[in-house]
């Protein structure tokens, strides 16, 4: 049924908590796409009106699919007519709905809150909103209990409860990491039907760049890393986050402007322009060869949110080009302010690809908020890391750069990237004081002089200060060691 919108409707979000921790809880690439397959068919729109209609209690309360809410991996969005009983049903949907999630996935975290209005926008602004921080439901997994028990031979958080041949082994694992792995390699393919091969999103990703759906994907980090040039030792990767500015401001005024299906249109262009942004950037820096496999593996794709993994030396060019797609995109977004449309930062970690993919993601958030705290969250901005260099804190004298610093720096950097070798970019490392500035800079001047390369350093100094002028110069040389 539909609810009618002349009435007002109790509307109950139910979603996985910490996505990002909870994807990075295995070290293995298979175990992280199996969670990010389950998650994403199991907060389906198919899905969940098919356990809508056969759970006899959800049927009853007339809950349904909730057609106001945008699309996002982990987000369960329901609605039902408001009547006095309202605030105990919502109680009774959010814990059966919380409870089928736990039976997909175990060990997800989970929260659930509700709200009635007479749409979803204004339910959500005026009772959900609020609640966002301490949500009314916070469904945490089982803890293992004691007397301990043998622990979990792929994430170590939880006690065996079977096991599963990976790669010819046979270890014991938990009840989590058998929903991972049980019927979802990838090669040669041996899922149940009915069940998710691999993410959707990386799968369908891969057929509309012309490539196949299972084998034109990266089998592991190991093989995404050997996609890098020689000079890269191939055995780097970098974890791309990125998510949208300003987005929250856009439902607020649209929901000053009370119009519940201009909300409905600016969540599914959002969703729209991030999907398109995917597809335009990884084509962007997607090889030739059609052996090859894809230089980039989306783990989460909801909303304005995306983390991907992609081969070092190809990062830079998709995030810039990432970045600037969702911008052109956005500014068709229903609702949004022509003089300041939502755009979106990026957050960007280098490390080898046998560093924790889950420490890696948690890095990759702290540089995103880096980003947005400097630049304010009004433009798109990319924050980085080298843990391979500098280790997992920033060095301090690293500040964000906006995106279109980089678009027009291009050629500079490519020119520091290719004519200057690594020997003499760690020399002007060297000449790089932030707390000199004044010092630094002449030096560097002279030392680009003296070997005739002044024109290659004055498009990172030229108008700026002494202090701004070394931190873009210090910036630069770190873009440099990734920029192809």
């Amino acid at each position: 049924m539909t609810a009618p919108q002349s009435t007002r409707s109790t509307y109950v979000d139910v979603a996985a908590a910490r996505i990002q921790h909870y994807i990075g809880r295995t070290p293995r690439l298979k175990g992280q796409r199996g969670a990010s397959a389950w998650l994403s068919w199991a907060t389906s729109a198919e899905q969940v009106k098919k356990v809508l209609q056969d759970t006899l209690a959800l049927r009853a309360c007339g809950a349904e699919l909730n057609p106001e809410a945008g699309r996002a991996d982990g987000l369960i969005s329901v609605r039902f007519p408001e009547d006095p009983a309202s605030q105990e049903t919502a109680q009774v949907v959010t814990g059966m709905l919380a409870a089928y999630l736990r039976s997909v996935l175990p060990a997800l975290e989970i929260s659930g809150l509700w709200g009635a209005g007479p749409s979803y926008l204004e339910a959500y602004r005026d009772q959900m909103k609020p609640l966002r921080d301490d949500p009314p439901l916070v469904s945490l997994p089982p803890s293992a209990g004691f007397p301990p028990l043998e622990s979990c031979a792929e994430c170590r958080a939880d006690p065996v409860a079977g096991q599963i041949e990976i790669h010819g082994e046979t270890p014991s694992v938990c009840l989590d990491c058998l929903a991972r792995y049980q019927d979802l390699y990838r090669r040669p393919g041996l899922a149940r039907r009915g069940r998710p091969l691999i993410y959707r999103e990386e799968a369908d990703l891969a057929q509309a760049l012309g490539r196949d759906r299972v084998t034109g994907t990266a089998k592991d980090f190991q093989d995404l890393a050997a996609l890098g040039g020689q000079e890269t030792w191939r055995n780097h990767i970098a974890t791309i986050w990125i998510d949208g500015n300003a987005i929250g401001a856009l439902f607020d005024r649209i929901a000053d402007r009370g119009d519940p299906n201009l909300k409905k249109q600016a969540s599914a262009a959002i969703s729209a322009a991030t999907r398109k942004s995917l597809l335009e950037a990884t084509r962007v820096v997607l090889g030739e060869d059609q052996r090859e496999p894809l230089p980039v593996i989306p783990h989460i794709v909801g909303g304005d949110d995306l983390i991907v993994s992609v081969v070092a030396d190809r990062a830079w060019q998709f995030t810039i080009s990432y970045l600037d797609a969702f911008r052109a995109h956005a500014r068709a977004i229903p609702g949004a302010d022509e003089a300041a449309p939502p755009s979106a930062s990026a957050g960007l970690v280098f490390a080898h690809m046998k560093f924790p993919f889950r420490r890696a993601t948690e890095l990759a958030a702290g540089r995103l908020r880096a980003a947005k705290r400097q630049f304010h969250g009004t433009s798109p901005a990319v924050a980085w890391l080298d843990v391979t260099r500098d280790g997992e804190q920033p060095p301090p004298a690293l500040r964000a750069w906006a995106l279109d610093d980089l678009l027009a720096l291009e050629d500079a950097l490519a020119a520091l990237r290719t004519q200057v070798e690594p020997s003499g970019r760690a020399v002007l490392e060297r000449l790089v004081d932030t707390e000199r500035p004044a010092v630094s800079l002449a030096r560097l001047r002279e030392h680009a002089r003296r070997l005739d390369r002044g024109a290659m350093l004055e498009p990172f100094l030229v108008g700026l200060d002494p202090g701004p002028g070394t931190e873009r110069m210090a910036g630069a040389l770190a873009v440099a060691r990734w920029w192809r």
